[in-house]
């Protein structure tokens, strides 16, 4: 049986024209480039696969007349490499959506691209690879971000850009911030309160600055600062180099409420006389609470002059069967 299928794959190789050629070259693209690619940086790797679809593409040309000619070498090309089809067609899929090798971008591994190539809007694949690489995004996280449409939000809210900012210039908040923040790597029970919320973001804080985006750092939790002789307590403190300034965190369980924005520019107006340095941006606001209703939060906002922004924030609660094994287990 295997003779036969031998001859068969033999017989194949015989009618398709140029195809030994084209062997020898891969194979000796391949030698060239993966040995060293293993060794190596992921580029490599990226760079060798790209000159691999370049040149199976290039064979598919010269064969025009032939509609499964790309087919038949691909099924030939995987049996001969031993490499699986599947990745001998992301190579040709990922040289069709980078015709151009300067425009593949060296931050970015063959696992980020096996995930692009497959996204056809152009202006919503730049943009997944600028966020990528601004954020230093995970493979997972990449994909995880695709899942929950952030393009479509960012867009939705008229903040999309897709040129790379310049470092010398300082970052645009209203390109910052975002109107929804997904927290479904927590994992809080119903009824949870405001400070269970807070206490498992910040035992998920890399997961959490991950969610936020590249530039912010954590400064503190529950800051406190006295007004009138009263002691007020800032959820989180953060701080982004690249506006740069503070950035005060209000969370909230629950539906978004107007005197939640007087509260945050009290705040504000605080941290601006004293704390922010002369070279600094003014403070930013940003209340993230599970609601928030459009007209309430546009009114509530109107005339303030300092920023605030009010976000929502979605959790994916576990099922009543994890939470039983969960307590099973402590």
């Amino acid at each position: 049986m295997k003779e036969k299928r031998k001859e068969e794959v033999e017989e194949k190789k015989e009618k398709l024209k140029g195809y030994d050629q084209l062997l020898r070259d891969i194979k000796s693209i391949l030698q060239m480039g993966l040995s060293k690619a293993y060794k190596a940086v992921d580029n490599l790797r990226v760079q060798t696969y790209w000159q691999i679809g370049e040149r199976i593409v290039r064979e598919e040309l010269g064969h025009k007349g032939r509609a499964d000619y790309g087919e038949q070498v691909i099924k030939l090309l995987s049996l001969d490499l031993d490499v699986a089809e599947q990745t001998m067609r992301h190579m040709v899929r990922f040289y069709r959506t980078y015709p151009i090798l300067s425009a593949v971008r060296r931050e970015l591994s063959w696992t980020h691209y096996r995930i692009l190539i497959y996204i056809e809007n152009e202006e919503k694949r730049q943009f997944y690879e600028q966020q990528a690489i601004q954020s230093v995004w995970s493979t997972r996280e990449l994909g995880r971000q695709i899942h929950n449409n952030l393009y479509d939000q960012v867009k939705k809210q008229g903040k999309l850009t897709i040129t790379m900012p310049v470092p010398s210039k300082p970052a645009i908040p209203e390109q910052i911030f975002k109107d929804t923040y997904h927290f479904d790597f927590l994992r809080l029970e119903e009824g949870y309160t405001e400070t269970e919320l807070e206490q498992e973001l910040i035992s998920n804080i890399e997961k959490l600055l991950l969610e936020f985006g590249s530039d912010f750092s954590l400064s503190g939790r529950q800051r406190k600062i006295i007004i009138d002789g009263q002691v007020h307590a800032i959820d989180l403190e953060f701080y982004h180099r690249g506006i740069p300034c503070i950035i005060l965190v209000d969370l909230k369980v629950g539906r978004f409420k107007s005197e939640y924005i007087g509260q945050m520019n009290k705040y504000l107006n605080w941290y601006k006389e004293h704390k922010r340095y002369s070279w600094e941006k003014d403070p930013i606001g940003l209340i993230i609470c599970q609601y928030k209703g459009r007209e309430e939060v546009y009114y509530a906002l109107g005339g303030i002059s300092n920023k605030i922004f009010v976000a929502e924030y979605k959790v994916k609660l576990p099922s009543e069967e994890e939470i039983k094994k969960a307590l099973v287990k402590n």
